[in-house]
Order: structure tokens, then C-alpha cells, then sequence
């Protein structure tokens, strides 16, 4: 493991921080994504197989728990991820609506550290504790707000996707694994 990683598992262990792990997590979406015949990342979708559909059949409702884990193929610096987060935001959601979520917001995206090839990220959406980012299993932090966290989760699953292929490609599979649940 290489020392920035162990330096940010010691603190997360020595903060009393949890590191977010989940046994029962089924991988519903899978990817990897190019660009220009160059991998990028490596990306899953998880959900809890024994919680229930969303009412509303929109993964970003608050009730359902849903985690993202992206590796990263290539290096990119936390002002890249920051700016990536701003920008998809400001594209799709009015200030107004940004309004009610930005202090969460802009907490979420200091949370950003620069990825090397090989890291990973993980997006865990649990109901009842809230959207937490962890860089390779150390947690980075929590926003508890859920229509902060719907915002943030839109980035990768909903209107404000970077990409919106891939947010397709994870969605489709989605439907797909819970309809062959039935």
C-alpha cells in the first residue's frame, strides 16, 4: 500500500472514524470507460438486494441505499474533480436549486484528493447515516442532508451525469438486475 494511503487509514482508524465496508452489496453495474481507446476508469453500481424498490423508481431516492465505486485508470488532481463536481452541477440544476445544498456541496468536493492510477473512490448512500466518500476504504466524510446528497449522486447517476453514457449504461443494468429479481 503506498504511504498516502496508509497515512489516511491510520487517521480515519485514529479519528474513530468507520471505514465503509458492506458484505451484502451486490454489484448490479459494471464498466470499464474509455476515451480515445484509453481506460479511464473502472466503475460498479451497488445496491442492498434486500431493500426494496424505490416507490418512486428513481435510484436517487433518499430511501434506497446505492454505492458507487470508481477506480481510476489514470492520475487526476482533487481541482480536477472539484471543477468536474461545479461545473456538471451548474450545467444541469439552477442556482436555486443549488442554493439549499451548496455549504454540502462545497464541503463534499475539499473531501477530493488527487487519485493515482489504481485508486479508487466510494460513494455510499445508506438512508439513515448519508452520503459518505471514502478514497481506497478510508472515509473522507459525510453529508447527512439527503437532498444535498441526491445532488451530489446526480454527477454519476442522475441529471447532472459527466457522462451521460455511462449514467445510462449503470441505469439500464439497474432496471435490468432488479427486473430478473422478480
Amino acid at each position: 500500500m503506498n504511504k498516502r494511503i496508509t497515512v489516511l487509514v491510520t487517521a480515519a482508524l485514529l479519528l474513530g472514524q468507520s471505514l465503509v465496508f458492506a458484505a451484502d452489496w451486490r454489484t448490479v453495474s459494471s464498466e470499464t470507460y474509455t476515451l480515445l481507446w484509453k481506460d479511464l476508469t473502472y466503475t460498479q453500481l451497488k445496491v442492498d438486494p434486500k431493500q426494496a424498490l424505490p416507490e418512486s423508481g428513481d435510484i436517487l431516492d433518499s430511501t434506497y441505499a446505492k454505492q458507487i465505486l470508481i477506480e481510476y485508470k489514470v492520475g487526476v488532481s482533487a481541482e480536477r474533480f472539484r471543477k468536474m463536481t461545479n461545473k456538471a452541477l451548474e450545467d444541469a440544476f439552477s442556482a436555486e436549486e443549488l442554493a439549499v445544498a451548496a455549504e454540502d456541496i462545497a464541503r463534499f468536493c475539499t473531501w477530493y484528493i488527487a487519485v493515482e492510477k489504481g485508486d479508487r473512490y466510494q460513494l455510499t448512500w445508506l438512508p439513515k447515516e448519508g452520503l459518505t466518500l471514502a478514497m481506497n476504504d478510508a472515509e473522507l466524510g459525510t453529508i447527512s442532508s439527503s437532498e444535498s446528497a441526491a445532488l451530489i449522486l446526480s454527477v454519476w447517476l442522475g441529471r447532472a451525469a459527466v457522462s451521460e453514457d455511462q449514467r445510462d449504461t449503470m441505469l439500464a443494468a439497474w432496471r435490468k438486475a432488479l427486473a430478473n429479481n422478480k
